[in-house]
């Protein structure tokens, strides 16, 4: 009989523990589900930070009772989700620093929560965040910053075309010709390999001005060997026109490339589009003068007849008649 007593109380015992337990769990689960519930609360009055830490909570509740709970899962994403609207609202804002602080936060939880749609975004949005910096960097002069940022954008995102072009720009605003058309080089080949027809025209755009720009500022210098070379780069940019060849067929006059200034003020003319006009006078006044540099009058003497008109018309007239005695 007192056996039969200890095992009813025993029982009893493992009973009112099961109870309890069984209370305990349903505590728990109700604290963790009213967690989730804040959480939500807080997040669509934009407390992000706090909506965090309370689905935080929620999880670390279910981990408890019901590791693998529905609404534990959907914490997990709202952690994620949150972090994306936080990390959105600082870019609004520009403080690029703690908004790629706030991108990293997001690779850390989507990584731990095997979020693969939220990652991707992450590490899509990072690059452009440094690329952002450096924009902003670049346009406030602060060029060595400029490229410290843009390095890291081109590191993160080594096909990201606009973050080499803003590298570039740099290197034009430091007059290093070198080094700029190296990297507007790798923009190009970049934005051609990606089909980004955008970065690819803005690239040339930009890489056509400064070569065009470098030529005009090398033959005022009077430096013709230079300008040749910058307006000969700007032709690997830009489609070629009548005033580039002329200048060409200038430039080459002046460093005796007869050859060179013929086939370039040829050019000239085949491009040149406003006939009716005198405004021609002045290729054939240059391509005279590189057939007289040849020794070759005839061809000489017919560039001067063309070219007799105009503002070189007196020019052209002492050519033909005083210098080279054309029939």
């Amino acid at each position: 009989m007192m056996k039969l007593n200890l095992i009813k109380k025993v029982a009893v015992g493992i009973i009112l523990i099961i109870g309890l337990t069984a209370t305990l769990n349903a505590q728990t689960v109700n604290d963790a589900l009213a967690a989730f519930n804040k959480g939500i609360e807080l997040s669509q009055t934009d407390n992000f930070d706090e909506a965090i830490t309370s689905f935080t909570s929620a999880i670390e509740l279910f981990n408890q009772t019901e590791p693998e709970n529905e609404t534990k899962a959907k914490a997990q994403e709202q952690i994620v989700v949150v972090q994306y609207k936080k990390a959105s609202g600082i870019l609004k804002e520009k403080k690029y620093d703690d908004c790629i602080a706030a991108f990293n936060k997001l690779v850390e939880y989507s990584t731990s929560f095997n979020n693969e749609k939220y990652l991707k975004r992450a590490n899509s949005a990072i690059p452009k965040i440094y690329y952002a910096k450096g924009k902003d960097q670049y346009e406030a002069k602060q060029y060595d910053e400029a490229l410290v940022s843009l390095n890291k954008s081109i590191e993160l995102d080594p096909n990201y075309a606009m973050a080499y072009i803003r590298k570039a720009q740099v290197f034009d605003d430091k007059n290093d010709a070198v080094t700029f058309k190296e990297i507007i080089d790798l923009a190009l080949t970049i934005s051609i390999q990606s089909n980004d027809l955008k970065s690819e025209e803005t690239a040339k755009q930009i890489a056509g001005n400064f070569f065009m720009r470098s030529g005009a500022e090398a033959l005022k210098a009077e430096k013709f060997s230079n300008a040749a070379a910058y307006f000969n780069s700007a032709l690997e940019y830009k489609e070629g026109d009548t005033d580039i060849y002329y200048q060409l067929a200038a430039i080459y006059n002046k460093l005796s490339k007869w050859d060179e200034a013929i086939v370039a003020a040829n050019k000239s003319i085949e491009l040149f589009k406003e006939q009716g006009t005198t405004k021609d006078a002045r290729i054939y006044f240059e391509l005279g003068n590189a057939y007289v540099g040849k020794g070759d009058n005839t061809s000489a003497c017919d560039a001067y007849k063309k070219a007799n008109k105009g503002d070189y018309a007196a020019s052209s007239k002492y050519q033909i008649e005083q210098v080279l005695k054309c029939q």
